[in-house]
């Protein structure tokens, strides 16, 4: 068993509270209320025992931080957080990507049903190649390709599809704090240490670095997706560089 998350004394403070995530020490600290402090007995009260080492009855556990605030058990950079610094657990990385196909198909939908005229231009042109092909034509293909009514509908597809992209994702986070796919698997976006909705700026750097940059470079969008797999924080990079986390619904 693991100690839960929350408000401990710090192992290399006493006068103090360092916010354990439930796997590890996190930067977060406040002073101790009236009758903490220097009172407290850290082997008893702090997760791991005094000064992040385990208690002689915890051992047998192995559970707590077995080193200094930041380490391991021998001195490696510490476990991934479970939860915010306020104790708000983070979002499963399933129902995160279940909740990212989702959305993916809603903003399709959608962007289908405002540009269903370019739609039904490329779908024409494709037939046309098509037949083309079947016809024994080989290099119908090709010329698809450099048709220039097929090529502008296909620009104009993909600007309304970044536009739809952009008002569902950025609109849905900031007067919500979830896009309609989050909020269905119960997961909320929020700040790393305060709760709330993200901001408008976070909510628009999410966007642009997420599926902006993705639409520019495909392997962007694969590194993206991966990231929380191994990231401390489960954020990935457009969380990072809009300083948010996904959490689970309190």
């Amino acid at each position: 068993m693991s100690t839960p998350a929350g408000w401990y004394p710090d192992p290399s403070h006493p006068a103090q509270l360092r916010w354990w995530d439930g796997s590890a020490w996190t930067e977060h600290t406040h002073a101790a209320p009236p009758g903490q402090g220097h009172g407290l007995d850290l082997r008893k009260d702090a997760p791991g025992g005094a000064h992040g080492h385990p208690a002689p009855q915890d051992r047998p556990a192995q559970h707590g931080p077995y080193g200094p605030y930041g380490a391991g058990p021998h001195g490696q950079l510490s476990a991934r957080a479970l939860a915010t610094p306020d104790g708000q657990p983070l979002g499963n990385l399933g129902l995160r990507l279940l909740a990212r196909v989702l959305d993916w198909v809603l903003v399709s939908a959608i962007a289908t049903a405002a540009g269903w005229s370019l739609v039904q231009r490329m779908v024409a042109t494709m037939d046309e190649s098509l037949d083309a092909v079947a016809a024994g034509d080989t290099t119908a293909t090709l010329r698809l390709l450099e048709d220039p009514g097929f090529t502008a509908a296909s620009s104009s597809f993909t600007f309304v599809l970044l536009a739809v992209s952009a008002v569902y994702t950025v609109l849905t986070l900031r007067f919500y704090g979830a896009t309609p796919g989050k909020a269905l698997f119960g997961l909320r976006v929020r700040h790393w240490e305060r709760p709330g909705h993200p901001t408008w700026g976070q909510s628009i750097l999410r966007w642009v670095t997420s599926d902006l940059v993705g639409q520019i470079v495909p392997f962007y969008l694969l590194l993206d997706y991966l990231w929380p797999a191994w990231d401390r924080r489960k954020q990935a990079l457009h969380d990072k560089l809009g300083g948010t986390v996904v959490v689970r619904r309190r």
